[in-house]
């Protein structure tokens, strides 16, 4: 199954598509059964029967205990693909899953960023903001250190979601912003890295959510604004797979197991602020003259490494 050009058009101009029956119902049940025994250590069910017996669950929250960008163990599994169940490890394996990661990053040539289990919990969430203008982010620092550019498709990578149940609108579905895969790297750089509020970007379209159907793909672009909204039915839950894909000639720095990540950040920052610019390609930094860095790149990096020398990498 390919992308229609339309569909691909849609992708380009609003960062990010949903594609629907992407995989087989069945399969989505069993991935969800087993998802359930590494999150509950039962059943949802089993585990609102327990909520409503005692009045109090635990939270099901992985705890990350890995210096790079792992997303850590809960009680009774590992959360981080790949996770020891097949009905869960060989959704990977869907050859038109592949193949539209494939159409959205523009080639054939296509690199592993990051898998893992994503389980919001009604009865315990606390994966959202106070208000409704709050808490909004683009992913892609969670698999690079290099900020965003204007370079859509070229240095951005692409996540997914797979719906392994029915996520209708009150059942806490990530809101997105169309378009602002393209507005980021302003934005960003205008508001000093982060976006505290979306109504201080008033070039920004209206959220809306990314409900689907059981067996579809959410795509997206880490350089896309989104974020996490309350459930309205604390009775249910939202389990994803979840995938990251870049382009093989940007994986360099774009992948899971990047210096930058966690801990080892207090060390590394420092250490790539004093070097030259020949080491720090050789942990996957793009050579000098590379066409990733622009006027605005370097604002970004300028921002992100302030003591670093940028003069050898001006355009």
């Amino acid at each position: 199954m390919l992308l229609t050009q339309n569909q691909l058009d849609a992708f380009h101009r609003d960062g990010f598509i949903m594609v629907e029956d992407l995989f087989e119902p069945e399969e989505m049940a069993v991935a969800l059964n087993d998802m359930e025994k590494i999150f509950y250590g039962k059943s949802y069910a089993g585990y609102l029967m327990e909520l409503d017996k005692t009045g109090k669950v635990d939270s099901v929250e992985p705890t990350v205990t890995n210096a790079v960008a792992h997303y850590g163990d809960t009680e009774h599994g590992r959360a981080q693909f790949p996770t020891g169940f097949d009905s869960l490890d060989r959704l990977i394996e869907n050859e038109a899953y592949l193949d539209v990661f494939a159409q959205c990053l523009g080639t054939d040539d296509v690199s592993y960023c990051n898998a893992h289990l994503f389980m919001r919990s009604g009865p315990t969430d606390q994966r959202h903001s106070e208000h409704p203008w709050q808490g909004y982010h683009a992913d892609h620092g969670t698999n690079t250190f290099l900020p965003t550019s204007h370079a859509i498709g070229s240095f951005d990578y692409v996540n997914s979601g797979v719906y392994l149940h029915d996520v209708d609108d009150d059942c806490a579905p990530m809101h997105v912003i169309p378009g602002s895969h393209r507005q980021a790297a302003d934005v960003l750089l205008r508001l000093g890295g982060g976006i505290g509020d979306i109504r201080e970007v008033p070039e920004f379209a209206e959220p809306v959510p990314t409900s689907a159907k059981v067996g579809s793909a959410l795509f997206y672009s880490s350089y896309l604004v989104h974020a996490a909204i309350p459930f309205e039915n604390k009775r249910k839950q939202r389990a994803f797979w979840t995938l990251s894909m870049a382009r093989g000639d940007t994986s360099r720095w774009t992948k899971l197991a990047n210096p930058w990540s966690g801990p080892e950040q207090q060390f590394f920052q420092p250490f790539w602020e004093k070097t030259t610019p020949r080491v720090r390609s050789l942990f996957g930094w793009p050579e000098l003259g590379h066409a990733y860095y622009t006027e605005t790149t370097l604002k970004g990096i300028a921002m992100r490494f302030p003591n670093m020398d940028l003069a050898p990498y001006q355009v």
